[in-house]
C-alpha cells in the first residue's frame, strides 16, 4: 500500500462567488414573499371586519332626545334621529354618534348687514321666552370653521378615515361624522353663558339651567369669512344642523350707505371708514344667497319693511313656533349711532310661550 501522508485531502469544494449570489437572491425573494403574504392577510382581515362588524348594543334614548317619528324605542350608537323634527328643525340632517349629538341643542342666528337694525332685532328677540342670544363676537364663527378647515385642507384627511388607523404617523381611531359640530357649538355656547349671578350660584347646574333654551347670537360680519353665501350655509347646516336663521338686510342701499357715512367717519368728518356702495351691493348679494341656500331653515326680512310695521317681526315669531306672542312695539337701538333706546316699552304678551321647550 502507498504510504499515507500526514495531511488528509478534503473532498469539499470552497464556495464559489456564483453560489453566494444565488443564496442572497433566494433570501431576498423569501423576504418579499413573506411581506406580500402578510399584506394580503392584513387586507383580508380589514375587509372581513368591514363586512362583519362586531355586534353593538343599542343604548337607551334620553327622554329629551326621543322623536315621535322614530320607530325604535332604542337608539343605536350611530343614527340620524332628530329630536326636534316636529318643531325647530324638521329639515336637519343629524349625524349622531357616541361622541356628539349635534341636533340636541337648538340654535338661532341673526345674520344681518350692519346699519340695518340688527341690534334692535337682538334686543327684541331676546325678549322671547326660552331664548338667549348674545351680541357680536367679532365673526368668531369664521375662526371656529378653521378648526375643521385645517383638517380638511391637509393630507391625509384624518376626518375621512372610514376605519381605525392603528399605526403610522397619522394613527387615529375613526372620527365620527358630525362630531366636529359639537366643538363648534360648545365655543358659541361658552361665548353666550348664563348671567354671572347664575354662574356663581353653586346650587344651579348650568346644563340643567340651559335645558330647553334656544341659544344663538347675532352677527353683521358673516360675509367677511371668505365664504360665498352657499358655502356659509353649508357650514352652518353641517355644524349647527338644528338651526333657524333670521337673515336681515336693507334693500335701500343708498340709505344704508348714508347711515354708514354718518356713523363711521373720523371725529373731524374728514375720512370715511365704511364700505363703498359697491361693497354694500356684494354684501346684499351674500345675504340673499345665504337665505336661498338655507332653504326652510331661514327667513328673510328687510329693514325698509319691518322698521315701520311690527307685524313683519310678529310673523317671524310665528314662523319660529311661538304661541300667543306679539311684539307690541319696535324699539330703536343705535338710532343715533350707538345709543340704547330707553323710552320704548317692549312686551310680548302675558301668555307668550314656546310650546316645545321641554322637548
Amino acid at each position: 500500500m502507498p504510504p499515507q501522508t500526514s495531511k488528509e485531502v478534503s473532498n469539499e469544494r470552497p464556495p464559489t462567488p456564483q453560489n453566494s449570489h444565488v443564496q442572497f437572491y433566494i433570501f431576498i425573494l423569501c423576504v418579499i414573499a413573506f411581506s406580500i403574504v402578510t399584506y394580503i392577510f392584513n387586507a383580508m382581515q380589514s375587509i372581513e371586519s368591514a363586512l362583519n362588524p362586531p355586534p353593538t348594543i343599542a343604548i337607551e334614548a334620553h327622554s329629551d332626545l326621543r322623536s315621535k317619528t322614530h320607530i325604535d324605542d332604542k337608539w343605536k350608537p350611530f343614527n340620524t334621529t332628530n329630536p326636534h323634527i316636529e318643531s325647530w328643525c324638521p329639515e336637519a340632517k343629524c349625524l349622531n354618534s357616541p361622541l356628539c349629538l349635534p341636533c340636541k341643542r337648538r340654535h338661532f342666528i341673526i345674520a344681518s348687514t350692519a346699519r340695518s337694525g340688527s341690534t334692535t332685532l337682538l334686543r327684541m328677540f331676546n325678549a322671547l321666552p326660552n331664548m338667549r342670544l348674545s351680541g357680536e363676537n367679532h365673526n368668531e364663527l369664521s375662526y371656529i370653521a378653521n378648526l375643521t378647515n385645517n383638517l380638511l385642507d391637509n393630507r391625509p384627511n384624518i376626518l375621512k378615515h372610514p376605519m381605525d388607523k392603528p399605526n403610522g404617523p397619522f394613527m387615529h381611531n375613526t372620527i365620527p361624522k358630525g362630531s366636529m359640530g359639537c366643538i363648534a357649538q360648545q365655543i358659541t355656547h361658552n361665548l353666550n353663558p348664563p348671567p354671572l349671578a347664575i354662574q356663581q350660584d353653586k346650587n344651579i347646574n348650568m346644563e340643567d339651567y340651559d335645558e330647553g333654551l334656544i341659544l344663538g347670537f347675532k352677527t353683521v360680519r358673516l360675509h367677511k369669512s371668505g365664504w360665498s353665501g352657499e358655502e356659509a350655509a353649508e357650514y352652518i347646516k353641517t355644524h349647527f344642523p338644528c338651526v333657524r336663521i333670521l337673515v336681515n338686510l336693507q334693500t335701500n342701499l343708498t340709505h344704508q350707505y348714508l347711515s354708514y357715512k354718518r356713523t363711521f367717519n373720523h371725529t373731524d368728518g374728514g375720512e370715511y371708514l365704511g364700505p363703498s356702495l359697491e361693497a354694500l351691493t356684494k354684501i346684499h348679494d351674500f345675504q340673499m344667497a345665504l337665505n336661498t341656500n338655507m332653504k326652510e331653515m331661514s327667513t328673510l326680512i328687510d329693514l325698509d319693511n319691518w322698521s315701520n310695521d311690527v307685524e313683519v317681526l310678529n310673523s317671524v315669531v310665528k314662523w319660529m313656533g311661538y304661541k300667543n306672542c306679539q311684539f307690541n312695539n319696535i324699539v330703536h337701538e343705535n338710532d343715533n349711532g350707538y345709543a340704547t333706546d330707553t323710552q320704548t316699552v317692549l312686551r310680548v304678551g302675558d301668555d307668550c310661550v314656546y310650546p316645545f321647550a321641554g322637548v
